[in-house]
């Protein structure tokens, strides 16, 4: 008798009793702020003379009066060819890394539009009695 007291007033007591599961998802997006890209280049201009045994002489006399020096630096035809290929390579190398760079952005930008909103949802109402939540 003394255990079907305390039963009974339990059971009783939890019947009014309503709890309810609310699953709520928040969703979080990085903040990633995006960077302005760097200034262009401001490359100095380099000149290049082509001299050969026929304008040599032609060549210094007008080399001296603009510059005052004489100085030289030469490269041979295969060394300025593989100068002209390592420019090249520069560049492609460089815009790929800008494509690279301007995918990542846009994909930052549509990720940060396109994330839902909060959401919330009620997985399970109260319960009428104890006995609903009692596994045996």
């Amino acid at each position: 008798m003394s255990l079907l007291f305390p039963l009974i007033s339990l059971n009783s007591g939890c019947a009014s009793v309503e709890p309810t599961v609310v699953v709520k998802t928040d969703y979080v997006v990085k903040d990633i702020p995006i960077q302005p890209r760097p200034k262009p280049m401001d490359l100095h201009r380099v000149k290049f003379y082509a001299v050969t045994p026929e304008n040599m002489e032609e060549f210094l006399q007008r080399y001296e009066e603009e510059s005052g020096i004489t100085a030289f630096f030469a490269l041979s035809i295969p060394d300025y060819e593989n100068m002209s290929l390592n420019v090249a390579e520069l560049r492609r190398y460089i815009n790929q890394q800008k494509a690279l760079i301007v995918y990542y952005e846009e994909s930052i930008e549509t990720m940060i539009r396109e994330t839902p909103e909060d959401t919330e949802e009620v997985v399970q109402e109260g319960t009428d009695s104890l006995t609903d939540l009692l596994p045996w």
